[in-house]
């Protein structure tokens, strides 16, 4: 009645209800502006936390193509405040059963990368695993004979064949020397068939027990970074300390050295360095680089034969028994916190953690939704149907508690 009251003005005579009028008119204009800054900031934190995705409403990030990289800044933001970025693989994408035939031409090949649990993982290839030929390990010896009823090798790893490719032989190294370095340690030419396996781990929690590995003592500088034929450390790629060691660096120390291979390991590790000229960094951008070796490292990751995750023990165990068709004789363990030296790290600390860390941040998210995505495939396909554990795509234990959750890797030199 106000409305059409309002229409026809010029009929109204009464000045009571032309008052009425005008300030209804006003109060619905401040409603229809405060109505559209609502929807505009609304729009814009959208944008900021999901950026080129949709946030979905259970917690999780929708993607629809697993093989586009966004931009980095998306799964760190995802990453701070605990979403999981979802991806929609294909069904090979999803992995299936190998059947592998270690007494025939099938070899394993692990990709072990420092401080991701690598060294457990590595102990369960050589000396829990249920097959004809089992490795035949020796007390006070690291490596242990892991050969078939042929006399051939069925796995390459450092407890079976040593680090014939160098000391934690990148995918690089590895894919340029595994086949001839096959061929000498048995003295034969012969086809094989590699799988290709690894273990990720989330990547502050990883970089923060580097650091602690290196300050008591560890360098691993006996790594020749080989690339093209072609070694990067030393000059390329300077040590960070001078004299033998790094023991008692600090955390800002740490952070502060450039060439520090802490930064981005897992995803330098997996990726193809040759796409992006190796080591020389002068040739490209360094955002054009970061996207094409991350690009890399999860076009790898993704034709892996498999990979576990040191945070799902358990789940890392069964999705190697289910891939390969191989048992385990005892199940793997998820280790409780085991001491409590906690260090105070600050929150200028913890950002540059994550800055320095972006590249292996967007790797794992990717990595451990295609891992839960494998699972849930599995128990579906077992009989024992899962959807998603919401609760579980985020942590109740702080990334920047430093305390130990995984086995002390002393010897992983």
């Amino acid at each position: 009645m106000l409305i059409t009251t309002c229409k026809g003005k010029r009929y109204i005579q009464n000045l009571f209800l032309l008052k009425r009028c005008t300030r209804f008119k006003m109060n619905l204009r401040k409603f229809v502006f405060l109505l559209t800054g609502i929807v505009i900031f609304t729009v814009i934190v959208l944008v900021y936390i999901c950026g080129d995705v949709s946030c979905s409403s259970k917690g999780h990030i929708q993607r629809k193509d697993p093989y586009v990289v966004s931009p980095i800044a998306d799964s760190l933001n995802a990453y701070r405040v605990g979403r999981l970025p979802f991806n929609v693989f294909g069904a090979k994408d999803l992995g299936e059963v190998r059947h592998v035939k270690l007494d025939q031409e099938d070899v394993l090949v692990f990709l072990h990368m420092q401080k991701t649990g690598g060294t457990t993982f590595g102990h369960h290839l050589v000396k829990n695993l249920d097959i004809e030929s089992p490795c035949q390990c020796y007390k006070n010896k690291k490596k242990c004979d892991c050969f078939t009823s042929k006399g051939t090798l069925w796995l390459f790893s450092r407890y079976s064949t040593g680090w014939l490719c160098g000391l934690h032989a990148d995918w690089t190294e590895l894919k340029s020397c595994v086949n001839e370095a096959m061929n000498r340690k048995e003295d034969q030419v012969r086809n094989r068939n590699y799988h290709y396996i690894t273990i990720l781990r989330d990547p502050v929690k990883r970089y923060l027990s580097e650091w602690k590995h290196v300050q008591r003592g560890a360098t691993w500088k006996t790594s020749k970074l080989i690339c093209k034929g072609h070694s990067a450390a030393g000059l390329e790629v300077p040590f960070c300390f001078n004299g033998s060691d790094w023991e008692g660096v600090t955390l800002d120390e740490f952070i502060n050295c450039k060439s520090n291979l802490a930064k981005n390991r897992q995803t330098r590790m997996l990726a193809d360095l040759t796409e992006v000229n190796c080591y020389n960094t002068s040739s490209m951008s360094s955002e054009e680089r970061d996207q094409l070796m991350l690009k890399s490292a999860k076009k790898n990751l993704l034709r892996m034969a498999y990979f576990g995750l040191t945070e799902f023990q358990l789940r890392t165990q069964k999705l190697f028994e289910y891939t390969f068709d191989i048992k385990f004789k005892t199940p793997f363990t998820q280790l409780a916190i085991t001491r409590s030296d906690l260090t105070n790290i600050t929150l200028q600390q913890q950002e540059r953690i994550l800055a320095q860390n972006s590249l292996d941040i967007d790797l794992y998210q990717y990595a451990k939704d295609l891992f839960l995505q494998r699972v849930r495939k599995m128990r579906n396909e077992q009989g024992e149907y899962e959807e998603y554990n919401y609760s579980e795509l985020t942590y109740s234990k702080d990334r920047f508690d430093d305390s130990v959750d995984i086995a002390e890797e002393e010897d992983d030199v």
